[in-house]
């Protein structure tokens, strides 16, 4: 009995951590776009710059509406939630909310 509740709290550590490992950490920035080449866009924060991947399923509004990657412009103030795999990966942006007061 012992023997069986120790392997099965083995057994669920090393799920949690193979299950850690798996799950993308979350990279959160607001800033202003200060480059767009093609469906790579850089956002500058107050400390570092972000190069983020834009995919078709990232989700993009102004005004709580939806808009088109080509509808970003250099300078305008955005707030991103994107995912990065591991650490030599390109961040994947999975929204990008336009600010209201840039144009």
């Amino acid at each position: 009995m012992l023997r069986a509740t120790i392997t099965m709290i083995a057994i669920a550590a090393f799920a949690l951590i193979f299950a850690r490992a798996a799950i993308a950490d979350e990279v959160k920035c607001e800033g202003a776009i200060i480059a767009i080449d093609g469906d790579t866009v850089t956002v500058k924060d107050m400390t570092k710059h972000h190069q983020m991947k834009i995919e078709p399923a990232t989700k993009i509004t102004s005004a709580g509406k939806p808009v088109m990657v080509s509808d970003l412009k250099v300078s305008q103030k955005v707030k991103c939630f994107c995912e990065k795999k591991d650490q030599d990966s390109m961040l994947i942006c999975t929204s990008m909310e336009i600010m209201r007061d840039t144009p």
